[in-house]
């Protein structure tokens, strides 16, 4: 608004200070090479009067010659002098005045005739300052209204969000009840159920954990005091073949129980969401089980099993010790539950799009009936036997879904045992090269 206007008054005073120009050249009277001002001397003074701002006037001939005129004007830029024929507008300074000068040409048989009349800024400074407070004031009126609503709407439209951090903040840290939603404005509602769904998976987790410490608990209370029973027997038994014997017992069970914690450090460990993303990294599945054969090719030999490796490169994006843990419990269990004389086959390869790591046996099995439930942590099957814990496939699952993979236990071909089945998402050997 306010450059608009002062615009417009730029074009309204231009407009009033070509008149006089106008009124100059159009009483000019060229005789030969004589050129006058065929006016009254009273007439220019007219001219030159304005209550407000100096006016000044001057006619130059087309030699450059003064011929009328109360003050040395500085003729026009080269852009204006160009063109005979044209007016235009220009500023310069008149004894240290900065002025607005209207410049006309008027033809002439050698040349052209130069008419200026020049004004000071008084005026139009003037209207500057009044147009600048006309409208700065109404301006700032409406800016402050304007602050103080926002301010009021903002702190009203808050204050449901204010509420509802309160009502947070007074929670204890076990109260994980959902927080209402009916009594809360349509805008916070999508918040209020985001966080209710995180509620809601807090406390599974946090349940989860409870089970799995109670669970824990009292899976290490029965090998600690069987550890106790047998010291205390030893001490007491001044035997050495008695002794002898409690101590091996000691040290299998010694040996279980340290396996035992191992497989909960490594359960809690693939807890999914808990394995950072920058901790993977492009893995052959092929080389992960090459590796195992050093571990656990003796372990079979030294119960007669047959454990063969049929491998083919198969990338995937991972953590190479969830990996190798992954692979451990699986052979463990294979070896564990398969007799004498039995085989046991990994294999690593590519199928249907899928990075797969298979471990098949012909052991005694699982029931098509328990394949779900052998997944839950120390769930073992009835007619197994032996001395598992129940957290061998339980870690498998927990690996398999920090990793995005999928875990399924199939029936091998001759019908004999079962063939464990992880598949990863496949990744391209160039993009693990690179």
């Amino acid at each position: 608004m306010y450059l608009t206007a002062i615009s417009a008054g730029q074009e309204a005073y231009d407009s009033a200070l070509l008149d006089p120009a106008l009124a100059i050249a159009s009483h000019l009277q060229v005789d030969d090479d004589i050129i006058r001002i065929v006016l009254p001397e009273v007439a220019l003074d007219a001219l030159r009067v304005d209550s407000v701002d100096r006016m000044y006037f001057q006619v130059v001939g087309p030699y450059g010659e003064r011929i009328a005129g109360n003050a040395r004007i500085p003729l026009p830029p080269s852009s204006l002098a160009a063109d005979a024929s044209s007016q235009g507008y220009y500023e310069t300074v008149i004894q240290g005045q900065r002025v607005r000068v209207a410049a006309l040409s008027v033809p002439h048989r050698r040349g052209r005739i130069l008419v200026q009349v020049a004004e000071t800024f008084i005026k139009r400074e003037r209207l500057v300052r009044e147009l600048m407070l006309s409208t700065l004031l109404p301006e700032l009126t409406v800016m402050l209204v304007a602050i103080a609503l926002f301010w009021y709407g903002i702190r009203r439209s808050l204050k449901p969000l204010e509420r509802l951090r309160n009502e947070i903040a007074s929670r204890s840290p076990a109260d994980l009840r959902p927080v209402a939603e009916q009594d809360k404005p349509l805008e916070i509602r999508p918040l209020v159920s985001a966080l209710n769904e995180l509620l809601a998976r807090l406390n599974g987790a946090i349940d989860s954990q409870k089970r799995f410490i109670a669970n824990a608990a009292h899976q290490l209370r029965t090998p600690l005091t069987s550890l106790k029973t047998h010291a205390e027997l030893a001490r007491r038994d001044p035997d050495p073949v008695e002794m002898r014997a409690l101590l091996d017992m000691i040290t299998s069970e010694t040996e279980s129980t340290s396996r035992l914690v191992n497989q909960l450090l490594t359960l809690a460990r693939a807890e999914p969401g808990l394995e950072p993303v920058s901790g993977r990294q492009p893995v052959n599945l092929h080389d992960a089980a090459s590796r195992a054969a050093q571990s656990w090719v003796p372990k079979a030999l030294a119960k007669n099993i047959d454990l063969g490796f049929e491998l083919e490169d198969a990338w995937t994006l991972g953590d190479p010790l969830l990996l190798r843990e992954l692979l451990a419990n699986l052979l463990d269990n294979a070896i564990a539950y398969t007799d004498a004389g039995g085989a046991v086959t990994v294999r690593t390869r590519v199928a249907d799009g899928e990075a797969c790591l298979e471990v098949e046996d012909n052991g005694i099995g699982i029931p098509d009936s328990e394949r779900t439930r052998v997944f839950e942590r120390f769930y073992r099957v009835a007619s197994a036997g032996g001395a598992g814990s129940g957290l061998g496939l339980a870690i498998v699952s927990e690996i398999a879904e920090a990793h995005h993979a999928k875990v399924e236990i199939l029936t091998p071909p001759d019908g004999r045992g079962i063939c464990v089945r992880v598949a990863f998402r496949p990744l391209a050997q160039t993009a693990a090269t690179a």
